[in-house]
Formats: C-alpha cells, structure tokens, sequence
C-alpha cells in the first residue's frame, strides 16, 4: 500500500497524493503546509521514495535521488530516539534514530560540499557509515557498542556544525546542479520550513521553480503560507495539512513510537528527550513579564541560567515560539496594546531569522532580542 506512513494520520491526504501518483497528475512543485507535527515531513519523504521506486527506504533513507535541507531542533528530536532506543530495545526504536539521523545528515551530502566546510562533512560522513551497520537492538553488548560509538561521532559533527538558516542562495545553486546530472533519473529535494530563510534565498528558489529539469521533483515544507513570496506560491501546488486530533496522535505515538497515552507529539519528543518543559515555560514568562511588563533587563545571572539551559537542551526555537505565544495571549486579553504586540512579535522574527542567516551566537541573539524590546 502506498503512502501507508501517512494513513495512519492522514488518510485524505493519502488518498489523494497516491491517486495523482497512479494517474500522472502530480506536479514537479509542491508545497505541504500545516502545523508542526501534523506528518508534513513524513508525507514529503513517502511520496519522494515512492516518485524515485524506493518505499523500503522510508526510515534508512539509503537513497542517493533525495536530498533534504531540513530546519527543526533536530538535537532534541535525536536525544528523545536515543533515549527510546536505549529504553525500548527494539528494531523500531533503531530505526526511529537512524530516520531521523539521516534527515539531519542530508544536507551534507556530497552534492551540497562547498569550500571551507571540510572538517564539517567529513564528520557527517563518519556519523553516517556508523549506521551501515545496525546491531540487534535485543544483543545488551552490541546495542551498547553501537550507542557508545554514535555518541562518539555524533558529538564530533555536532561540535563542528553551526546553526545555519534553512537553506542558503549557495545551496539552492547546488540543488540546481543535483537535479541537473544524470537527467534519465528521478530525483527530490525536500526543503523544509522555507519561510524562515532570506529573500535572498527565495529568489534563488524562484528560478529553479520556474524551468524544473524533467524527473526533478521540488517538496517545499511550511509552517506559515503568509510568510512565503506569492510568487513562489504562485508556481506550487498546495496540500494542507489539518492539526493531527487525539485518535490519530494516539495511533502515531502507539505504532511508530510505542508509546501510549494522550500526549501531544510535541510533548513527547520534550519527555523523551528530558527537556524540563515547565522550566522552559517558567523561562518564557520571566523573560516577558521582566522585559515587556516591568520594562527592566535581566541580570547578567539570569541571561546565563536561560542561555545555558536553551543551550543544553537545543531549544532555542522553541523557546522563541513560546515568548511569541505569550505576547500573542496578552494581546488577547488586551494586557499588550495591538500595536505594541505586533512591534514585539516583528523584532521577534527578525532576530531569530537574523541569528539564522549569519549563523549568530544564540547568546546574541537574545541579547538582540532584549534589547529591542526593551525600545518598544
């Protein structure tokens, strides 16, 4: 059964991607946008393997026609699986790890190799064999072997890689260049959460929207429609993607994750992973009310506790979303003026995509944050 990943949460969705898959009505260019954790990236994923004849890759991903520039807190996502894996001891919690692992590592493939970013592949490339060789997951020793060595390198590519914003102008070029070689194949590029990047990087997009090479299948991932170029949009095919309800989280968590209960997606991946999310919430609410209600600056003491615990946990987005829902809640209970709530919300965005395109230091960017609205 085609797109048997994506029935299991949404099965409209299924059914009709797999019915313009069977009659030749599937466009080069698409766009999945919903809310995260509404099985947009898995939809991606399914439909390019089965374009390319390789569904038995779905959660290997040994595939050489896919590449994936993804952007999401992929350090808290492989925490919470690695976490899984050494709990659960099953063939389905290594291959949770070793999906998600591959997602992270495609945008280091050989075809996206610039200059100056040797140390930074070659470490991928290591992270990656160590997943050629999977051990049984029920073998204590084998199991404890494999999780030593991909800590090991793991740790070694995380160290050498930066924060980088979604994609870049020089990677869209390189994307061009994958779809362009050896054209008799198909081949996919899945861009994930494409209105966090520049205009820059858009325009680029916009080119390669406007002439696809034959078998060259384009998958835009999005989060927000309002924030991506009408011209884009204009040249994609949209699929909306509902927020998953209880049933079919259930079904998710239960069949992929072998977990039970009535969490949200979301909050298992901060369970697993031990993020402390009242803390984090805890964080949020002190960093408003200082900042926006009492107008005062945090001590040099409390920006390191939050640095240090965004840091830790590798959810410096997360804690973004959660000071913009804050600010968004006020404005509704009328405590922030309209105004001022949509001025604290543009600085918002505009450091946290600012952070992204010059790789800053997360530390800078609250600073920035800070700082600006502390002016407003």
């Amino acid at each position: 059964m085609r797109f048997e990943h994506l029935a299991l949460t949404q099965s409209a969705l299924a059914s009709r991607l797999g019915d313009e898959l069977e009659t030749g009505r599937l466009p080069q260019s698409l766009l999945f946008y919903g809310p995260q954790g509404s099985s947009r990236m898995s939809a991606a994923i399914e439909l390019a393997l089965s374009l390319t004849g390789q569904e038995d890759a779905f959660w290997s991903l040994e595939t050489n026609s896919l590449i994936i520039l993804a952007n999401r807190d992929s350090q808290l996502r492989i925490r919470a699986l690695r976490s899984q894996l050494e709990k659960q001891k099953t063939k389905r919690s290594l291959m949770n790890l070793v999906h998600e692992t591959r997602i992270l590592l495609s945008a280091y493939s050989g075809e996206l190799y610039t200059n100056g970013d040797k140390d930074l592949f070659e470490r991928a490339g290591e992270l990656g064999e160590l997943l050629y060789s999977l051990p049984d997951p029920s073998d204590g020793a084998g199991l404890e072997a494999f999780l030593s060595g991909f800590d090991k390198k793991y740790e070694a590519f995380i160290s050498k890689r930066r924060k980088r914003s979604a994609f870049s102008i020089d990677q869209i070029r390189l994307v061009q260049a994958f779809f362009n070689q050896n054209a008799s194949q198909r081949k996919v590029v899945i861009l994930e959460n494409i209105e966090d990047v520049t205009v820059g990087a858009m325009n680029a997009l916009l080119k390669v929207l406007e002439e696809p090479p034959e078998g060259a299948y384009l998958i835009l991932v999005s989060r927000s429609v309002s924030r991506i170029l009408p011209t884009i949009l204009s040249r994609v095919r949209q699929y909306e993607f509902p927020p998953l309800g209880s049933e079919a989280t259930a079904r998710l968590l239960s069949t992929v994750f072998g977990e039970h209960g009535t969490m949200s997606l979301e909050d298992f991946f901060h369970t697993a992973s031990g993020l402390d999310i009242a803390q984090l919430d805890a964080f949020a609410e002190d960093f408003v009310h200082s900042i926006v209600v009492k107008g005062q600056g945090l001590s040099a003491q409390e920006l390191d506790s939050l640095c240090s615990f965004l840091e830790l946990y590798d959810c410096h987005d997360l804690f973004l979303d959660r000071l913009g829902a804050i600010v968004e809640d006020g404005l509704v209970v009328s405590k922030i003026p309209a105004r001022r709530a949509q001025r604290l919300l543009s600085h918002l965005s505009h450091c946290s995509r600012e952070a992204q395109v010059y790789s800053q230091n997360r530390r800078i960017m609250m600073e920035n944050i800070e700082r600006g609205w502390l002016a407003l």
